[in-house]
């Protein structure tokens, strides 16, 4: 987990970027852009503008990474006596793993199966 300095600092710059990216898109090849006192040349705008919406995206992947799992992983904290009690019945991981996806209305397709691997590697570490 990230601590609340870093996170808040990564924010800032993601806030920052994503201005810089906004202005640099609506304002590629204007003469009066305040790019030009850095850069004097227009053709370079677009190569600027990607870079900046990388850097933004960098910087969104960064600070929002892991953050989706942490949801399904509360859920199957609470339920742990649960599935201990599961286990000394004989169920499998497979079995604990498909249930609680049906329980939770998943239907078969590519996040179902996404959410059923992060469940049996949950079960196996538990």
């Amino acid at each position: 987990m990230m601590r609340k300095f870093s996170q808040w600092v990564l924010t800032v710059l993601l806030i920052l970027f994503l201005v810089l990216t906004f202005y640099a898109i609506f304002n590629a090849g204007s003469e009066r852009s305040f790019f030009r006192l850095f850069i004097k040349e227009t053709s370079y705008d677009v190569t600027i503008t990607l870079a900046l919406g990388a850097v933004a995206a960098g910087l969104a992947v960064a600070l929002y990474a892991g953050r989706a799992e942490t949801p399904l992983k509360q859920v199957l904290d609470m339920n742990v006596e649960y599935i201990n009690e599961l286990r000394k019945e004989g169920r499998s991981d497979e079995y604990i793993a498909d249930s609680f996806l049906r329980e939770a209305g998943s239907k078969k397709g590519i996040f179902h199966n996404i959410a059923r691997r992060k469940i049996l590697r949950y079960l196996s570490r538990l």
